[in-house]
């Protein structure tokens, strides 16, 4: 019987409850630079670390990607392990790591790269249903077919506090930022196809515009949504009470059979900021 192994990038945020249920799975950390040091994401820097940082330097870290040769050494040892691998990498358009594991896979006979064009755990929600089908007994080819029609049916959404760290990142203008938070206008984001853009745009109190966020969502995409899983993510800042709100929304919207909460990590953290959430799920169109 062939042996599945899956990796995946750090910034797919992987939640515990994921991990837990599926074995032979590996993230692969990318880098995040504080200063002069170069950290792994997830391993020895969080996303803590990060808004601490900023918060002292008044600068934005940098992220880097997971270079070609510490691909080749976790391909090279799960090969040697007997595994056929497929890898799920962050974004080609928000990320050169997906070059980096393109090029090392290269080097290997079994391994095979999704760019799965998501980012944080909408990447690991890609994962999950890989290891549903590997349970279920599917070739690796039938596996991959799959996941490359299963990666535009799941939604990536956000909506960040505040533009200060788009704009420290040289993603937004002085002008746009100060305008943004002079009226209190919080940014719904979304991912098309890989790249980012703004969707809606939403005033007043944080926490209103995050359920109003939350009920948009699910109005667009009614009956459309498969109620098997999703996951609420956020970056730290959000309060446990206003967290328990939110969860309690989403549920109040619409019946999951499971809905995973989730910090997510490093990577999000450095470029939307403290008190960003992110609703993923997957449609069934």
């Amino acid at each position: 019987m062939e042996k599945i192994f899956f990796t995946i990038d750090s910034a797919g945020d992987l939640p515990k409850e994921i991990s837990q249920r599926c074995c032979e799975i590996e993230v692969i950390p990318l880098h995040i630079i504080l200063g002069e040091e170069s950290f792994k994401e997830g391993v020895d820097v969080q996303p803590l670390d990060v808004t601490e940082y900023v918060d002292k330097t008044k600068k934005l870290p940098k992220t880097s990607a997971v270079t070609v040769g510490e691909y080749i050494d976790v391909f090279k040892r799960l090969r040697k392990g007997g595994y056929s691998v497929i890898h799920i990498s962050l974004s080609s358009k928000m990320s050169g790591s997906h070059q980096g594991a393109l090029i090392a896979s290269k080097e290997f006979e079994n391994v095979y790269v999704i760019d799965s064009l998501l980012a944080t755990s909408a990447m690991s929600l890609l994962l999950l249903k890989g290891c549903e089908m590997r349970e279920n007994g599917l070739s690796i080819n039938e596996i991959i077919e799959q996941l490359e029609e299963l990666k535009e049916k799941i939604k990536i959404n956000f909506i960040i506090n505040s533009l200060d760290y788009l704009h420290k990142g040289g993603r937004c203008s002085a002008l746009a930022r100060f305008g943004a938070n002079a009226l209190g206008i919080k940014f719904c984001i979304e991912s098309q196809k890989g790249a980012l853009g703004i969707k809606r745009k939403y005033r007043g109190r944080l926490l209103q515009c995050q359920l109003s966020y939350i009920d948009d969502l699910v109005s667009e995409y009614k009956g459309r949504i498969d109620n098997k899983i999703a996951i609420f993510a956020y970056t730290p800042g959000i309060s446990k009470e206003n967290k328990k709100i939110i969860k309690e929304n989403i549920e109040k919207n619409i019946h999951f059979e499971e809905i995973i909460t989730t910090q997510a990590g490093c990577t999000m953290t450095s470029h939307c900021g403290p008190e960003t959430i992110a609703f993923l799920f997957i449609t069934n169109d």
